[in-house]
């Protein structure tokens, strides 16, 4: 669930984590050398210029020329209830290409890589539909007509009212009711795409992406945790709303001290107008939530200033006028400060 803020949404940072680098294919072609010409009893071999693939592992773009290889997946534990026992057959190129995690346990000697067995009775098989979802899709939204991009508004582009802006490459300005109605009509079509990230009421559901966050960081999934915080830092600026109370539970208690996404979310509550929020919700936050923030805002940063844009003085009338300490010289009204 999401907690709603009233005033203007801001713009909020992503900081992202840094993806792991995949093996890449080692090549044998030497470049900058010419072969010794063949003696007579010898034949050039067929294809020289072709690069010879290293023979540890094919990238997954021909793998999935004999893509037919699964292991099975348990998630949950018979012994407990809340996490009943799940079974899933995945495609092991899929699994081992996106996560370390499976990489170690599929590709080495262990049990798992022996069995093709990964068992992960701590997680839940709801959470981990979502990430099958991510691995399988490359999205956590859901595909329909009317999205971004779609025939819906290929169609809110061409018409007529907007047709000149277009046609003659005009300059729009900022204040032209195009910029609001174009704004408009993407946050719309992105919001149909969400699908069940969002509740009946349209809040973003923020307790399953940190759940889905926590999952990821155990997988060593960084392309996963990257979209997540984009995916949120997204849904928080169109719905202008923060994470609630229990939210703050989950974060704290299920995600590592240096996780970007406790960055994110505090990076949300400090710039948003949040103060009536905290004070008068219903629910206790997190305390070591109420900490970090209160340490936030204390010391913001040199990026709370450039986020506010500050602008420097100037002079409105003569009489307001005053001699710059940079330039020695007397600041004319409407002119900026250290200017000449």
């Amino acid at each position: 669930m999401a907690s709603a803020l009233t005033g203007r949404p801001m713009g909020v940072p992503v900081m992202e984590i840094r993806s792991p680098t995949g093996s890449e294919t080692s090549l044998s072609t030497r470049q900058g050398q010419q072969d010794p010409l063949p003696s007579p009893q010898q034949q050039p071999p067929r294809n020289r210029s072709r690069a010879r693939r290293s023979p540890s592992r094919l990238p997954l773009r021909t793998a999935f020329r004999d893509f037919s290889g699964t292991v099975e997946i348990l998630v949950g534990d018979d012994g407990d209830k809340s996490r009943p026992q799940t079974k899933y057959m995945v495609h092991k190129e899929l699994l081992t290409a996106a996560s370390p995690f499976f990489a170690a346990a599929l590709d080495g000697a262990f049990a798992e890589g022996l069995e093709q067995i990964v068992k992960l009775p701590e997680e839940k098989a709801e959470i981990f539909e979502w990430f099958l979802q991510w691995l399988y899709t490359g999205s956590l939204t859901i595909a329909q007509d009317g999205a971004f991009g779609s025939t819906a508004l290929m169609q809110h582009h061409q018409q007529p009212h907007y047709s000149h802006i277009h046609n003659h490459h005009h300059h729009i300005p900022p204040d032209h009711p195009y910029h609001a109605h174009h704004a408009r009509a993407e946050a719309d079509a992105l919001a149909r795409t969400d699908g069940d990230l969002r509740n009946h009421v349209g809040s973003p559901k923020y307790f399953l992406l940190i759940d889905l966050y926590a999952l990821s960081d155990r997988l060593l999934t960084a392309q996963l945790s990257n979209h997540i915080l984009t995916t949120i830092a997204r849904l928080s600026e169109t719905t202008n709303s923060v994470p609630t109370p229990s939210d703050t539970f989950i974060l704290y208690d299920g995600i590592r001290d240096s996780s970007p996404l406790r960055t994110l979310v505090l990076d949300l509550f400090a710039y948003k107008k949040t103060d009536k929020l905290l004070e008068t919700h219903k629910d206790e936050w997190h305390p070591l939530f109420l900490r970090a923030l209160v340490v936030k805002l204390k010391r913001p940063g040199p990026e709370a200033i450039e986020r506010h844009a500050l602008e420097a003085w100037r002079p409105e009338s003569w009489s307001a006028s005053k001699s710059c300490e940079g330039c020695k010289e007397i600041l004319k009204p409407g002119v900026l400060g250290g200017e000449k």
